[in-house]
């Protein structure tokens, strides 16, 4: 076997696309990526007094930070399958990384209750993706001998983000203020950003074909979703299904016939 067959023979002796220390690089990067995102689950919950009191919003309401992002979330985990081929793994892996720093910086400056739901909805549609797109990364990085081993370096950040994130949360409140629990993604996010350009491959076999894309369905999965997700954030605190929120009591309550819900 010659020399041009060499880069043949060590992807085949290691059972993975990419042989050097580079993919060790790319599961430190989608970690790194995974772990920002999982960490701002819990980092907000601390802050919450604060922000209540700074927005003048009632205990109610400011729930919707927590509320709104984990219904973003749900909505985006589904597509980001289909939005992963389309654009490549890499380029939606880097664009959620984007977007989800520009809404913590949105998160930061917020002035009023609405600008922070809307930002931090943004920031749930965009970090929604980096969890489902890093593990197919990841699967596409390391072959079947090395991809336990990488799993487990993934891992660690999925348990030590929602350790981590009310004790770095608590004490970045009571040091900086609320506003820096936002803050702090944009120096890790841009950090994260360069080690996704600089390391991570381009992705092979993007499908950008438009012809069997269910739009309707992919609505009324984000409707349903979105949805379902609600009423389990809202439902205990609100009385499940003796809350008008929840079940719609209007039609109802009208007329003395049909069943009460």
């Amino acid at each position: 076997m010659n020399g041009d067959d060499a880069p043949v023979r060590n992807q085949v002796e290691n059972n993975g696309p990419i042989k050097d220390w580079r993919r060790w690089a790319i599961a430190l990067t989608v970690s790194f990526g995974t772990l920002l995102q999982i960490i701002d689950v819990s980092i907000v919950n601390v802050s919450l007094p604060q922000m209540q009191g700074n927005l003048g919003a009632t205990l109610t309401e400011i729930g919707w930070v927590v509320t709104g992002y984990a219904v973003a979330n749900a909505i985006v985990i589904p597509l980001t399958a289909w939005l992963g081929n389309y654009f490549g793994e890499k380029a939606y892996f880097i664009a959620s990384l984007v977007g989800f720093v520009l809404a913590s910086v949105m998160c930061g400056f917020a002035t009023s209750l609405p600008m922070l739901l809307t930002a931090r909805v943004l920031q749930g549609l965009f970090g929604g993706g980096l969890a489902p797109r890093a593990q197919a990364i990841m699967f596409e990085t390391f072959g079947p001998k090395e991809i336990g081993l990488a799993q487990s370096i993934f891992g660690i950040g999925i348990i030590v983000g929602p350790t981590f994130g009310p004790t770095l949360g608590g004490y970045l409140t009571d040091t900086l203020g609320w506003r820096w629990v936002f803050f702090i993604n944009i120096p890790v996010g841009i950090i994260a950003i360069l080690m996704a350009m600089a390391f991570l491959q381009p992705s092979k076999g993007v499908n950008k074909s438009r012809s069997s894309i269910d739009w309707m369905g992919i609505l009324f999965l984000a409707l349903w979703l979105g949805s379902f997700q609600t009423f389990l954030e809202e439902g205990e605190s609100k009385g499940w299904f003796e809350s008008d929120f929840i079940v719609n009591h209007q039609a109802t309550r009208g007329g003395s016939e049909g069943p009460q819900v």
